[in-house]
C-alpha cells in the first residue's frame, strides 16, 4: 500500500506539472492499472499497448473521480504549503526584528547602568562634600575669622593655653578649621605646621599636602592650597619655633613669606631672616614643594622627599636635600628625622610654623 501511495503521489505531481497531455495519459494508465486491478477488458483503443508496457491503461469512472479528488487535495496542500511558507517567512522577519530590538535594549540597559554608576559616584562625592561642610559649619557661638586676625580665645571651638581652633573663611577653599595662636608676641598667628609628639604620619603624598591633614590641636599640616591663599598678597610674616632633643629653644623669623600657586608647585618665597636659629635655611631656597610622589627638588639622582637612600622621608621645599627638614619622620634619627641646620646641629622634638600680617 505504501508503494502504491508513492506511485499515486508522484503521478499526481507529474500530472500537475506536466505540460504534455500525452504524458498525463501515460500516468493515468499507470494509476488506473493499480486502482482497477488491471482489468484487461478496459484497454483504451487510443493507446498502444506496446508503447506502454502495462496490463491496462484505462480507469473506471470511479478511479477517475478518485484521481480528481487526489489532484484537488494536492492543490489544496500546495496552497497550504505556500501559506505556511509565507507565515514562516513572516515569523522569521518578526524574530529578526525582535532580536534587533533586544540588542538595542541591551545597549540601552548597559548605558543606563553606566549612568547609574556615574550618578552614584556623584552622589558619594556630594555626600563627602556635605560632610566636609558640616564639619566646618560655623556654630552660633563661634567667631568667624580670616587668618586669625582679631581671634578671641573665648569664642574658640576648642582651646588650650596658647590658642584655639576657629572657623576661618579662606578664598576659593571656603570654611576651614585653623588653629590660632592668640598669645605669642601679640597673637593673630595662623599655625600651619606643628610637630609635637609624632602622632601623625607626615610621610604622605602630594594630594594630602595640598589639602592638609592631622589634628589642629596637635600635629598637623594646614595645606598648601590654604597657605597659598593666606600668603599670596605678600603681606605675611613667618615665625618658626623649634626645640631640640637636647632642650635647646630657637626661633627663625622671616619678615616676608609667600607661597606660590599650585601651577608653580607652591614655590617658597621667604626673606628678611632674623632670630637665634643663626642659620637661614629658607631665604635662598626659592624651591617648589616636593613629596614622595611629586619630585620638584631639581635633583635628578634622588627624590629628596622619598624614603630611599639619600631621601629625607617627608614633604618640603627641598634644595639639594639639605638645609632643613621640618616635615621629616618624627621617630627617626639622622637626616630622615626633623632638623634645622643650625649651630646646635641637633634633631628636633618640637617645631611650629605660623604666619600673620605684618604689623
Amino acid at each position: 500500500m505504501r508503494i502504491t501511495n508513492v506511485i499515486i503521489a508522484s503521478c499526481i505531481l507529474g500530472m500537475i506539472s506536466a505540460a504534455d497531455q500525452h504524458e498525463e495519459m501515460r500516468c493515468k494508465a499507470r494509476l488506473g492499472c493499480h486502482l482497477a486491478k488491471c482489468d484487461p477488458g478496459l484497454l483504451s483503443p487510443s493507446l498502444n499497448a506496446n508503447e506502454y508496457p502495462v496490463t491496462c491503461v484505462r480507469t473506471s469512472a470511479q478511479d477517475g473521480g478518485e484521481y480528481k479528488e487526489l489532484k484537488s487535495e494536492m492543490r489544496s496542500m500546495r496552497t497550504d504549503f505556500t501559506s505556511y511558507a509565507s507565515r514562516i517567512s513572516t515569523l522569521e522577519n518578526e524574530n529578526r526584528k525582535t532580536t534587533a530590538e533586544m540588542e538595542t535594549l541591551k545597549t540601552k540597559l548597559a548605558k543606563s547602568e553606566q549612568s547609574i554608576e556615574a550618578l552614584l559616584k556623584e552622589l558619594n562625592a556630594l555626600r563627602i562634600k556635605t560632610n566636609d561642610l558640616e564639619s566646618h559649619r560655623v556654630e552660633p557661638n563661634a567667631a568667624l575669622v580670616r587668618s586669625c586676625d582679631g581671634a578671641q580665645l573665648e569664642s574658640a571651638l576648642a582651646r588650650n593655653d596658647s590658642g584655639g581652633v576657629f572657623n576661618s573663611y579662606i578664598p576659593t577653599i571656603g570654611f576651614k578649621g585653623v588653629f590660632c595662636d592668640v598669645t605669642d608676641d601679640g597673637g593673630n598667628w595662623t599655625v600651619f605646621q606643628r610637630r609635637m609628639n609624632g602622632a601623625v604620619d607626615f610621610y604622605r603624598g602630594w594630594d594630602d599636602y595640598v589639602k592638609g591633614f592631622g589634628d589642629l590641636q596637635g600635629d598637623h599640616w594646614l595645606g598648601l592650597a590654604a597657605l597659598h591663599q593666606l600668603t599670596k598678597a605678600g603681606d605675611m610674616e613667618l615665625k618658626i619655633k623649634m626645640i631640640s632633643r637636647k632642650g635647646i629653644y630657637s626661633v627663625a623669623r622671616y619678615s616676608i613669606f609667600r607661597i606660590g600657586p599650585g601651577s608653580d608647585n607652591y614655590r617658597l618665597h621667604a626673606s628678611g631672616f632674623s632670630g637665634n636659629a643663626t642659620f637661614d635655611a629658607l631665604s635662598f631656597n626659592n624651591q617648589q614643594f616636593s613629596t614622595k610622589d611629586a619630585d620638584h627638588d631639581g635633583r635628578s639622582s634622588v627624590n629628596c622627599a622619598s624614603n630611599n637612600e639619600g631621601g629625607l622621608n617627608g614633604g618640603w621645599w627641598y634644595i639639594g636635600c639639605g638645609s632643613s627638614n621640618l616635615n621629616g619622620d618624627f621617630h627617626k634619627t639622622g637626616t630622615k628625622g626633623i632638623w634645622w641646620r643650625s649651630w646646635w646641629i641637633s634633631l628636633l622634638r618640637f617645631s611650629e610654623m605660623k604666619v600673620r600680617r605684618r604689623p
